[in-house]
């Protein structure tokens, strides 16, 4: 009777190489699972930086019609704190223009211009370019705490946050990801990754050609070589939305080379003139 109880206890118990090939086949299956749950949540993150680009492109129309109806928020501003500071600096002409085609001329009857925000404790001039500028467009004027407000409806105070009038802001930044937001700073804005958003006008495109954002970035061409024909950039009229990939690296972009090669950084980056990730272009 002992015997035939020790011999089935045998029968039934796992050999070691049986115990192995479970445990290889979990390990498998987990690795599987793993892939898969990256896969997901790489790709919910190219769904909300696509998402991202299409309401920033809905906050810079709703920000173009209430600020008088301009033709595009510039992606280049230079902004002073008083009057002398404009008047003396040709090269704030442009946003001198700007302004006051959003605001009317009343907005040059003050005697200071805290367009950084009250508590801003940087200095003047501050130039604003790429993505700092268009959080400056869509969030507006900062209050202590960092927070977007929006301009005032005083014509002759655009900056005032104290005014319960206001125009905008136009997007409500996630504050988690909007990047150097003190009071002597530029705030900007981040994308899922991590990685940056870049923001061209048109109308700057010339400039960034002479001052590539960051030292490297262009708008994108559509021609691989120059010269630089009329018309050649895209979205030529209107403005370009970039959101680094993965990689949170941008690729050179411009005209001298090829901007989409599969391989370099560009490739898996998006953008509001092409419906998919860059490098597909490619394939």
């Amino acid at each position: 009777m002992s015997h035939l109880l020790k011999s089935r206890s045998r029968n039934s118990a796992f050999t070691l190489v049986e115990l192995l090939i479970v445990i290889a086949i979990i390990g498998i299956l987990a690795s599987l699972a793993a892939v898969g749950v990256m896969k997901a949540l790489e790709k919910g993150k190219m769904v909300a930086a696509r998402t991202e680009i299409s309401q920033l492109e809905a906050a810079i129309a709703a920000a173009k019609q209430n600020l008088g109806g301009v033709d595009n928020l510039p992606s280049v501003i230079r902004l002073w704190d008083t009057p002398a500071g404009f008047n003396t600096d040709a090269s704030s002409v442009p946003t001198v223009n700007f302004l006051t085609k959003a605001f009317g001329k009343a907005w040059q009857s003050k005697s200071s211009y805290p367009w950084m925000g009250p508590s801003y404790t940087g200095t003047y001039p501050v130039t604003l370019t790429g993505m700092e500028a268009l959080v400056f467009w869509l969030g507006g004027v900062r209050d202590g705490y960092g927070t977007f407000q929006g301009f005032s409806s005083n014509p002759s105070a655009p900056w005032d946050i104290t005014n319960t009038k206001r125009k905008g802001p136009f997007y409500e930044f996630d504050s988690v990801r909007v990047l150097n937001n003190t009071t002597a700073t530029k705030p900007t804005f981040v994308n899922s990754w991590g990685g940056a958003y870049a923001y061209f006008s048109s109308s700057d495109y010339a400039y960034f050609l002479s001052n590539p954002l960051n030292g490297v970035l262009l708008p994108y061409h559509k021609n691989a070589s120059p010269p630089v024909l009329a018309g050649s950039f895209y979205n030529a009229k209107t403005f370009q939305i970039i959101s680094s990939g993965q990689d949170q690296s941008f690729g050179s972009g411009g005209y001298y080379n090829p901007p989409y090669s599969i391989g370099l950084p560009v490739y898996d980056d998006l953008s509001n003139f092409s419906s998919t990730q860059l490098g597909k272009k490619d394939e």
